[in-house]
């Protein structure tokens, strides 16, 4: 099933609220280097509306040599920095951007163990595209209190896989501003989900099978905020459903590894209406209700075209991976 209030297009209503980037910034960097991706560059916050993570070189005609991305080249680094806020804040909104080579970032806090999937901590931004959380900075009513905090002069490791794909060298650059919030107007913390589902698994070169489905258990009640499948290129499908007792309603569907969507959930976004039986991507639209003793359950269509056996790993062509990633408020869920 489908389930929620559905249709077609993604975007916001501006008129439901107004954005929160402070009237006249403009976010263009205006670069020019020799590299592509320069259209990524975005400008920082002015100091006092919020912070940002920039990985990349301090001279693009003369690049530090772990930027620089030889054709084939596939890596996962971790990269520290430490946040400018000087007292505790609060932020909600980030705008990411990265250039071409880069597959996806994550940035934690407080990291204590380091995987091959990067460093593990408090999660405060993720992403696999340029884009930005909420959509032009317009906050649904719902939720003008939700925020996440960030400690001051906070250490932030920022796990940064990318792939040069094409036939020259690249470099690998990104972007994260984080804006923020008043702390008198947050009364809701966002909650970060990374649900793995499995690291053991092995498919066979030319093997065709769904990896899943697995399963956590939603622990009290509250609403997810957004999000997305987390996956590589032998993947051939995304799904995720919220199951209340005998109903199953089908969040999340997607379809293209290589520019995976994100959905958020509120009230003034739109998503796509999802359709498994032509492999239409979308899911649920409106404010995405979680109450305790819900399941979210999601499942990958793998199809190895690999002459390796396919494990999880990092590798964007020779590895796989099938994890939920998406921020809650009000509850977590547990298991895998």
């Amino acid at each position: 099933m489908t389930g929620g209030s559905t249709g077609t297009g993604t975007g916001t209503n501006p008129s439901a609220n107004t954005s929160v980037l402070p009237a006249g910034w403009n976010g263009d960097c205006g670069l020019h280097t020799q590299w592509a991706g320069d259209d990524r560059c975005i400008l920082p916050p002015p100091p006092d509306k919020g912070f940002q993570v920039h990985v990349g070189p301090s001279d693009y005609t003369n690049p530090e040599a772990t930027y620089i991305m030889q054709p084939g080249d596939e890596l996962t680094t971790d990269f520290s920095s430490v946040s400018s806020n000087t007292d505790m804040r609060y932020f909600y909104y980030r705008q990411y951007r990265m250039r071409p080579t880069a597959h996806h970032m994550i940035l934690t806090t407080a990291a204590s163990t380091s995987t091959s999937i990067g460093s593990l901590g408090r999660r405060i931004a993720t992403a696999n595209k340029s884009g930005d959380f909420p959509v032009n900075g317009i906050i649904a009513p719902e939720n003008v209190g939700v925020g996440s905090p960030i400690s001051p002069s906070a250490s932030i490791i920022t796990s940064l896989h990318a792939i040069n794909a094409g036939t020259s060298p690249q470099i690998r650059e990104i972007w994260v501003n984080f804006w923020y919030r008043d702390a008198k107007d947050v009364t809701e913390p966002a909650t970060a989900w990374f649900k793995i589902g499995s690291s053991s698994f092995a498919i066979a070169p030319g093997q065709d099978t769904v990896l899943g489905p697995y399963t956590c258990s939603v622990n009290s009640a509250g609403r997810m905020l957004w999000l997305y499948g987390h996956r590589h290129a032998n993947n051939v499908s995304f799904l995720v459903n919220r199951i209340r007792g005998g109903q199953t309603d089908l969040i999340y569907a997607g379809y293209h590894w290589n520019e995976p969507i994100t959905l958020q959930y509120d009230s003034i976004t739109q998503n796509t209406m999802a359709d498994t039986t032509q492999s239409i991507e979308g899911g649920w639209t409106g404010i995405l209700d979680l109450q305790a003793g819900d399941t979210v359950q999601w499942s990958c269509h793998v199809i190895n075209n690999q002459s390796t056996t396919l494990t999880f790993t990092n590798q964007t062509y020779l590895g796989e991976m099938c994890i939920v990633d998406s921020e809650a408020v009000g509850t977590d869920c547990a298991g895998l």
